[in-house]
């Protein structure tokens, strides 16, 4: 930062400001918060903030993004709780079945579990949704279990699909 000494004022009413009132006014600008008042608005957005002070919704305004747009964390959130549901469909019912199987198994079971929760969930995410692709992914993980019966794991995919497919609906 310059000595106090170096500072040349351009105004001349400020010529009798001290240099401590100089660093005071200068702090203040630094440390100042931006008021949403003073930002810069896109263009579009003008308008709409415009007529909302007409109305008298300022403060509405102020909370809620604009029409279109979403906010990134509750986006994210939204998706990281579905694929906590998901994973709670898929786990349903199979507690004996991981617990019964040998260690290496065990690994390789929930590591290919959680793969297909992130696959079934980045589906979920689609505007169109293939049940077909889902039971595929569920057959395959449940086909980590040795000497499975193949109707079983039919059944068990075709109804994890379903429950599956209602948190697609709501």
């Amino acid at each position: 930062m310059a000595d106090d000494r170096d500072l040349k004022l351009e105004n001349p009413e400020s010529k009798n400001l001290t240099p401590e009132k100089i660093k005071e006014e200068a702090e203040k600008v630094e440390t100042e918060p931006i008021l949403p008042e003073k930002r810069e608005t896109a263009p579009e957005l003008r308008e709409t903030l415009a007529e909302k002070e007409e109305t008298g919704t300022k403060e509405q305004l102020k909370t809620t993004p604009p029409a279109g747009l979403v906010d990134i964390g509750e986006a994210a959130q939204a998706v990281k709780e579905r694929e906590e549901k998901v994973g709670k469909i898929l786990e349903a019912g199979m507690e004996e079945i991981y617990l019964n199987l040998p260690a290496n198994k065990q690994a390789e079971f929930k590591a290919k579990g959680e793969e297909t929760v992130r696959e079934i969930n980045g589906l979920l995410g689609k505007a169109k949704v293939k049940v077909e692709k889902i039971i595929s992914l569920i057959k395959k993980w449940l086909s980590v279990i040795p000497g499975v019966n193949k109707f079983f794991l039919e059944q068990e995919a075709k109804i994890k699909a379903d429950e599956i497919m209602k948190l697609k609906e709501r």
